[in-house]
C-alpha cells in the first residue's frame, strides 16, 4: 500500500497504530469520532507531509463509523481517494470521487473497510481556477481514469521524494515547483469537460490575452513558470486563460507552460558553459521529478537531455 512503502525523515512524519485507545483523532480536516466497525482488525497509518502552503497526510485508516466537523477555517480542503468506499452523508462515494470543502461540513460516514486516501489542507482559497468557487460546502467531483492516475501518481511522487530527502532545505526549494504540478493535476482532475469552453465571438481577445501571455513568459527568461503569477501578472484569474490557452492552443495551459518550460531548459543545455548539468537546469526550471521530466524531455525532443547538453559541448 501507498503509506507502507514511505519510510520517515526529516521532511516527512510517518505515524502508525495498531491499537485503537492509542490512536489520536487527526486535525487535518477537522476533529470528529471514530467507531471500528472492527476492532480486533484495527490498524492505522499515516504520512504526515507540510508544504508551504498547506499541509497533506497521506492516510490508511480502518472500517469505521466516523462523524466529525469537516474542513478549514480557511483555504480549502480536499479528500483525494486511492482505494476508498464509503456511505458519507447518505451519499455513496468511491474511489473516482474527489470531495473539496470550503467552511466547516458535519459528516456522517460508513466505511465498511479500510480506505487509503490523502487529505490536504490549502491556506490559500484556490479559487477562480475552474473548480469549487462556490463560497461554502462539500462538493463531490467525480473524475475519468486517466486525470485520476496522474493526480494519484503526484501524489505518490511527492511522498517518495520527501520519504528520501533529509534535508529540510531541500524539500522547501522545491515546495512551489510541486505544488504548480499537483495544482494542474487537480486543474485536470476537477474542472469539468465543459468548464474551459469558449464563448463564441470570444477568440480575438482571447489571441490578445495569449500574445501578452508570450511576452510575460519571454521577459521571464529561464525562470520558473507559475500559473497563478502569470494570471496575477495578466489581472486575469487562472480559469481565464485557462480558457484562453485552449480556445487558441487546442492544450491546456499547464501542458503549453510545460512545452516553454520544456524549451528553456533545452536553450540553457544546448548553450550552457562546462558548468550547466541537466540536474540544475530541469529544477531551475520548475522540473522537480527528474525521471518525469525526462520523459517528457525525449517526448518533445526525440533525445535526452543529457544527449543534447553533450552535443552543446561539442559546438
Amino acid at each position: 500500500m501507498p503509506v507502507g512503502r514511505l519510510k520517515p525523515s526529516r521532511v516527512l512524519r510517518i505515524e502508525r497504530f495498531s491499537d485503537f485507545g492509542e490512536f489520536r483523532a487527526n486535525e487535518v480536516l477537522g476533529l470528529g469520532t471514530s467507531t471500528p466497525l472492527r476492532p480486533r482488525d484495527f490498524s492505522l497509518s499515516r504520512a504526515i507531509l507540510p508544504l508551504q502552503d498547506g499541509l497533506f497526510v497521506l492516510q490508511r485508516a480502518f472500517a469505521r463509523r466516523l462523524e466529525v466537523d469537516i474542513g478549514t477555517d480557511r483555504g480549502v480542503g480536499l479528500v483525494v481517494p486511492f482505494s476508498f468506499h464509503s456511505i458519507t452523508n447518505g451519499r455513496e462515494v468511491d474511489s473516482a470521487t474527489v470531495n473539496v470543502v470550503r467552511g466547516r461540513v458535519p459528516i456522517k460516514s460508513v466505511e465498511q473497510r479500510a480506505n487509503t486516501y490523502l487529505m490536504m489542507r490549502f491556506n490559500s482559497d484556490m479559487r477562480h481556477r475552474g473548480w469549487a468557487d462556490y463560497t461554502s460546502g462539500l462538493g463531490f467531483f467525480r473524475s475519468h481514469d486517466a486525470p485520476m492516475a496522474r493526480l494519484r501518481a503526484t501524489i505518490l511522487n511527492m511522498f517518495c521524494l520527501a520519504s528520501d530527502l533529509n534535508d529540510p532545505r531541500q524539500f522547501d526549494a522545491l515546495n512551489r515547483p510541486i505544488q504548480e504540478t499537483l495544482l494542474a493535476c487537480l486543474d485536470d482532475t476537477l474542472v469539468p469537460a465543459d468548464g474551459l469552453a469558449a464563448r463564441r465571438g470570444s477568440f480575438d481577445k482571447h489571441r490578445k490575452l495569449i500574445a501578452r501571455l508570450d511576452e510575460l513568459v519571454a521577459w521571464s527568461g529561464s525562470k520558473a513558470l507559475y500559473s497563478d503569477d502569470l494570471a496575477a501578472a495578466l489581472c486575469v484569474s487562472v480559469r481565464t486563460l485557462q480558457t484562453a490557452t485552449r480556445a487558441v492552443h487546442g492544450v491546456s495551459l499547464h501542458h503549453y507552460l510545460r512545452l516553454k518550460r520544456l524549451w528553456s531548459t533545452r536553450l540553457q543545455l544546448i548553450t550552457g558553459s562546462a558548468g550547466v548539468s541537466v540536474k540544475a537546469a530541469a529544477l531551475g526550471n520548475g522540473f522537480w521529478h527528474l525521471g518525469d521530466f525526462s520523459r517528457g524531455y525525449r517526448l518533445a525532443f526525440g533525445e535526452t537531455p543529457s544527449e543534447t547538453l553533450a552535443r552543446g559541448r561539442r559546438l
